[in-house]
């Protein structure tokens, strides 16, 4: 083994220790790239084998992500856990997919947006779903197990087991399977 692979390995070793002191849970065999940047201001928790790749936010804001077993999140994503995100194992995010657990409330017109408040009910992403790049996730949403969520698509409502979503805002427009 070459100096730069065992160096790389040490670092990783360094920044792990780093997040589990943190209250950070990290399963057997993770790999959380040095240059993720993790929030310990609430509940953040890795399963086994888990990947985080570089650039990756995630910020729990007081509430919680939780991520299972063989999931791999890749570069410049943003899971942001006010409302709670829950991913299910095996699941694949691509780059820079957006995962987001609250919403602005903006009924009023007379108030300012940023005083109106925020909705908090979570995002759950089944097992073995597929998130394409830059797709994004909003509050509210479940995604089955086993869903493919194409890249670029804007999830606004549930999306069934097996779907194969896409576009603004997401539609089914296929089945795995089928």
């Amino acid at each position: 083994m070459s100096a730069r692979p065992r160096l790389a390995a040490v670092a990783r070793g360094v920044a792990d220790a780093y997040w589990r002191r943190r209250g950070v849970t990290i399963g057997a065999g993770a790999t959380i790239s040095v240059f993720a940047h993790l929030r310990s201001d609430g509940r953040l928790s890795f399963g086994d084998r888990c990947t985080v790749g570089r650039y990756v936010i995630l910020a729990p804001d007081g509430g919680s992500i939780v991520v299972g077993d063989d999931v791999s999140i890749n570069a410049f994503c943003l899971v942001s856990g006010i409302g709670g995100v829950e991913i299910g194992k095996d699941t694949r995010v691509g780059a820079s997919v957006s995962i987001l657990s609250s919403n602005h409330v903006f009924d009023d017109p007379d108030r300012p947006i940023r005083m109106q408040g925020l909705t908090a009910r979570g995002v759950s992403i089944g097992n073995d779903v597929w998130i394409g790049t830059r797709a994004v996730v909003l509050d509210s949403t479940r995604v089955g197990d086993g869903a493919v969520i194409a890249a670029g698509a804007v999830v606004t409502t549930d999306v069934e087991p097996l779907s194969i979503v896409g576009g603004v805002p997401a539609r089914v427009i296929g089945r795995r399977g089928a």
